[in-house]
């Protein structure tokens, strides 16, 4: 039957002037490609007047900001008819229609540290550090990573409608990361993890993530995961919805859903919901939490697991309903019902 829905390593910064972007949890290093050729548009008006970290250059001029009254993402992008895929997720303009920003650390990075910046319809080729509360990406292209753990802390962002990630290459590190984010329609490819969950109650969990599409890649080592939950310490909130995670084709990988850490702590109030998976030596690994813990209406596409389809704290999860086991044609439409899937432990 047919069925349609509406779904690191910590980054390090020297205080001398040297921002280098972290090591991925697994061992690996980008694979060399050409840059993007996008023509940069002309400066748009304004600039930050927020002082700027030892090491860093100013905010480029083209970077818009926006006062304290900046919004959290919509729950849903309404782009997607069915499943994500990469034709409705992402930034919906291409290069040459959007404004180039220069980077300002180390000719590697974008360090955004003003209260209340808004990206929008910029390319950054580069990363993207966030270390200011209520940054807004909208619209966008980031070609590397967009990271917000910073000198201890977790900087309140969210981002929507973008792409993370080149096609041309495949990075050993998280593409979004690491807490206290929110992401709608987002695109992410290139790297060997998609999402990435860490901290503790104070500062770490508390993420939303709806309405994307995840493609991974591995440089051989790599352990890939869609999400991957890691180094939290009991921490708090965690929602997927109505998302696609496709770890097919993946040379070194765990789970496009890896919600497993083992370091001791556990994740509390985790809803995955409405979501579309494919791969993995388990699609779903749903391990080490606690408090209310809702699994329904998720779609694991048959046959692309290596082992099984879930191994899960069954006796954790207070609803486990309407998951399924399905087949999909090339556009991550369902195209049949395999059988109901259960928890298994």
């Amino acid at each position: 039957m047919t069925e349609s829905f509406g779904r690191s390593r910590a980054l390090t910064v020297a205080t001398a002037g040297l921002l280098a972007l972290g090591l991925a949890a697994c061992q690996g290093k980008d694979r060399a490609a050409p840059q993007h050729t996008g023509a940069p548009s002309s400066p748009g008006p304004g600039s930050p007047t927020a002082t700027t970290p030892p090491g860093a250059t100013p905010l480029p001029s083209n970077v818009p900001t926006a006062d304290s009254t900046a919004t959290a993402a919509p729950a849903g992008n309404h782009r997607c008819p069915a499943y994500p895929t990469p034709a409705c997720t992402g930034a919906p303009h291409t290069l040459t229609a959007m404004r180039a920003v220069r980077l300002n650390v180390d000719n590697d990075a974008l360090l955004v540290d003003k209260p209340g910046t808004v990206l929008d319809g910029v390319h950054v080729p580069g990363n993207l550090v966030i270390a200011a509360d209520r940054v807004t990406i909208r619209n966008s292209v980031i070609d590397g990573r967009v990271t917000n753990d910073y000198k201890d802390q977790n900087h309140p962002f969210t981002i929507t409608d973008s792409t993370v990630g080149r096609p041309d290459r495949c990075v050993s590190e998280d593409g979004i990361g690491t807490a206290r984010y929110r992401a709608s329609g987002v695109l992410v490819r290139g790297f060997s993890h998609g999402f990435k969950v860490s901290g503790d109650a104070a500062r770490g969990g508390d993420v939303e993530i709806t309405d994307s599409y995840v493609k991974n890649c591995s440089n051989g080592a790599d352990h890939a995961d869609g999400i991957q939950v890691w180094g939290v310490r009991d921490a708090r909130h965690l929602l997927v919805r109505h998302s696609t995670f496709d770890q097919r084709g993946v040379s070194d990988f765990t789970a496009p859903l890896f919600l497993a850490d083992s370091a001791g702590g556990t994740i509390s109030d985790v809803t995955v919901d409405s979501n579309l998976v494919a791969g993995g030596t388990y699609s779903i690994q749903l391990k080490h939490v606690a408090g209310h813990v809702v699994v329904r209406d998720n779609r694991m596409v048959d046959r692309t697991w290596s082992y099984a389809p879930v191994e899960s704290w069954c006796h954790a999860i207070q609803s486990w309903t309407g998951n399924t086991v399905v087949t999909i044609d090339p556009n991550y439409k369902i195209t049949s019902t395999v059988r109901p899937l259960p928890c298994t432990e």
